[in-house]
């Protein structure tokens, strides 16, 4: 069987489904000896994250100038170069199909529906590109796959198609997150961007869906309670002009200090974050997966998390899970994991334990056999 896999959207900057893509790869390296793969995207970044050291791997190198020229590459050029490939399965991990279907079949990851559920969170531009398109990129595909039970629903309630259409393969988190990780190292690493005490940490892109904003605002209520400093990691997204807006305000008070925002910091450098935080708290409103605190876990980090959309199935139980919405009840989450080391180290176990459903073989077994069912 010869599949295709689209990873043109894998980036020197690596973040949100170019994760999904690096790891679904990396854990089919693992357990594939026989079928064989030809990987689109730019060679040296997929080279970056990706070792490829199997003759039945193959990249196939593409380097795009913008966004628009690698869009209307995928809906129009790619399935010729797909036939002559004599590709039996694509699987195409962001949205994106050909509008020609050419002999082979069409595999989609749908990630979440967020444009849908929270338009108003969206840039007019995008919401009209996904309303759009997105039921024909669906009508293309043999299979859809869903990253959770949570994104699968979503689509069958905006969606009019059979539920047997849909398989749910959840994400992973790369292997090298299980390696013993040495504190003095992740220590240096964090003191680079500032960071000198211990602190609640925060992973991924800066947004109104994240809900971040509650985040601050529970740790200023926390500030003579906790001697921690709050660490904010990612990249700035649309609508960030409310995070500036509460940054300006406390401008002046002692407060701002202890608030670390880095940026976009490097895959190989993030692990030693979430090793050296005391607790991570992810208060996202919603997520079709939620990656970061499964990596969170990994690390031996303690998690705080909602209780919303498809996070109760990547945490279970080796998670502290909140209302979101509730700045009260994220103040006492922090309030107790911050005093109570019986509950922290309970959770750490659990979280240890919990990780195992996600690893690389296990998810990459699953895509496999999705593979395997179109032909």
């Amino acid at each position: 069987m010869k599949i295709a896999i689209d990873a043109t959207i894998i980036r020197e900057e690596i973040t949100g489904t170019g994760f999904y893509i690096t790891n679904l790869i990396n854990g089919l390296i693992k357990i594939d000896n026989s079928n064989e793969y030809f990987i689109f995207g730019n060679k040296g970044h997929i080279n970056k994250f990706i070792k490829i050291e199997k003759d039945n791997f193959n990249i196939v190198h593409k380097n795009f100038k913008n966004r628009v020229i690698r869009v209307l590459w995928q809906y129009f050029i790619f399935p010729f170069e797909l036939k002559r490939l004599k590709v039996d399965v694509l699987h195409s991990p962001n949205y994106i199909t050909p509008l020609l279907k050419l002999g082979f079949k069409i595999i989609l990851t749908i990630h979440d529906l967020t444009f849908l559920l929270f338009p108003e969170k969206y840039t007019i531009t995008k919401r009209l590109l996904f309303s759009k398109m997105l039921p024909v990129f669906i009508r293309k595909s043999d299979k859809i796959i869903a990253v959770s039970n949570n994104t699968k629903n979503d689509i069958l309630k905006f969606f009019n198609l059979p539920e047997d259409k849909i398989v749910v393969n959840y994400e992973s988190y790369p292997d090298y997150y299980n390696d013993s990780i040495d504190a003095s190292t992740a220590k240096s690493v964090v003191k680079k961007y500032g960071i000198e005490k211990n602190f609640i940490l925060y992973v991924g892109m800066i947004e109104p869906r994240k809900n971040i904003i509650s985040l601050l605002k529970a740790f200023s209520k926390l500030d003579n309670e906790i001697d921690l400093d709050l660490v904010i990691v990612g990249k700035k997204g649309w609508y960030y002009e409310e995070i500036e807006r509460y940054m300006e305000n406390i401008k002046f008070t002692g407060l701002k200090n202890k608030i670390i925002f880095t940026g976009y910091v490097p895959e190989e450098e993030l692990k030693y974050f979430y090793k050296s935080a005391f607790i991570f708290v992810y208060p996202t409103l919603y997520e079709g997966f939620g990656l970061p605190p499964l990596q969170a876990m990994a690390c031996g980090t303690p998690v705080i998390t909602s209780n919303t959309s498809s996070l109760p199935e990547v945490v279970d139980e080796s998670a502290i899970k909140i209302n979101p919405n509730s700045i009260k009840k994220l103040i006492e989450s922090i309030r107790l994991l911050y005093n109570d080391s019986v509950k922290r180290e309970e959770l750490i176990e659990k979280g240890l334990e919990q990780i195992k459903k996600f690893s690389l073989t296990n998810i990459a077994k699953r895509n496999l056999e999705t593979y395997k069912s179109l032909v």
